[in-house]
């Protein structure tokens, strides 16, 4: 089979690697879509500490199974499944109440496991027995199923951000590439916020933003981004802001416009060469704000957002803008790093 092996920083490679068979507890997945993340373009660039050479990429996932191995009793042979990226150990506390993502080990595939730029991949005895895996109808197209796991990633962060007792009604998203449109639909879809403002220095993306559902976008190269975010709020601040993207300088500026009892979500990851954040403690103390971060998602939270993709509470098909075959998978990764790009998938 083809598939594309990270062998180190911008160092991605298509080889012809010998097809999976499956393990006792394990099966064997031929891979339909999968999705090309902002995580996949860090790994690329600067590795990541969970990642040993040479490993496949990719952890936005669809695809139908075609192997079952022995002692697997909960999915059979062409059921077309949608996994998630991280993955319960089974032994731990977090695990055990169903926060893998902040399990100390962190087995996420495309990581610790090859991961879903290939024709045919093996999901781990852990992924059968304790998720991410939902079956999902013939109906549903297997891009939009694929797109279930930054979806959940996106659920992951709401939820991390509202409290019982914060009642938001405008939010400010930091980047409006996929997942701070998906951060965009989900508020104006599911939590009832009225008022979205994002911010993109990108022309293309700021238009995808108010197509998504933003009230307002602004252009962070020629406006000043707090003053600007602060008119539209009446200069009370906005109540939930995500920094989707990975600009330290966001961090500073979420502070700034941040509402008094609101929300920070520090959702998108910044590269490990960054300085430290300096930032002035007052702003958190006297607005008494609370200040989260969110990484990755739950089997629960993945099952929710293939459940609101199907029932077509969520759209997200509109944010996929490229397609290319595993043989292109290198063409792709330029697209999707190109900033001219909204979500690439890879057609194995």
């Amino acid at each position: 089979m083809y598939a594309a092996v990270w062998h180190g920083a911008n160092d991605l490679r298509l080889e012809e690697r010998e097809k999976p068979e499956a393990l006792p507890g394990t099966v064997v997945v031929k891979v339909e879509s999968c999705a090309i993340c902002g995580s996949d373009l860090r790994i690329l660039r600067e590795g990541n500490n969970r990642i040993q050479a040479p490993r496949i990429l990719g952890h936005e996932i669809a695809g139908s199974i075609v192997e079952v191995g022995e002692g697997v009793t909960s999915y059979k042979v062409n059921d077309r499944i949608s996994t998630g990226a991280d993955i319960p150990c089974g032994d731990c506390e977090y695990c055990n109440a169903g926060l893998p993502n902040s399990c100390a080990i962190n087995y996420a595939i495309g990581y610790q496991f090859d991961g879903g730029f290939a024709e045919y991949i093996r999901l781990d005895e852990k992924v059968v027995r304790f998720g991410p895996l939902q079956k999902f109808d013939a109906k549903l197209d297997w891009n939009k199923a694929a797109l279930a796991e930054p979806l959940g990633c996106c659920i992951n962060g709401f939820e991390q951000a509202l409290a019982d007792y914060k009642k938001p009604r405008s939010m400010v998203v930091f980047g409006a590439g996929p997942i701070g449109l998906m951060l965009i639909k989900l508020a104006k879809s599911i939590y009832n916020i009225d008022l979205v403002v994002a911010v993109e220095p990108s022309p293309i993306r700021r238009n995808n933003a108010i197509l998504a559902g933003a009230s307002f976008a602004i252009d962070p190269i020629h406006e000043d981004v707090v003053e600007r975010a602060l008119h539209h709020s009446a200069g009370k601040g906005l109540d939930i802001i995500f920094t989707a993207c990975p600009v330290l300088e966001t961090h500073k500026q979420a502070l700034e416009v941040v509402a008094p009892n609101g929300v920070i979500n520090l959702f998108g990851g910044i590269g490990k060469n960054e300085p430290a954040l300096n930032i002035l403690s007052n702003h958190i103390h006297y607005k008494q704000i609370y200040v989260t971060g969110s990484h990755g998602s739950t089997p629960a939270q993945h099952r929710k957002a293939l459940h609101y993709i199907e029932q077509n509470m969520i759209v997200v098909d509109d944010l996929i803008s490229h397609e290319y075959d595993i043989k292109d998978v290198i063409e792709g990764f330029t697209m999707a790093a190109s900033g001219n790009a909204s979500k690439v998938v890879i057609k194995p």
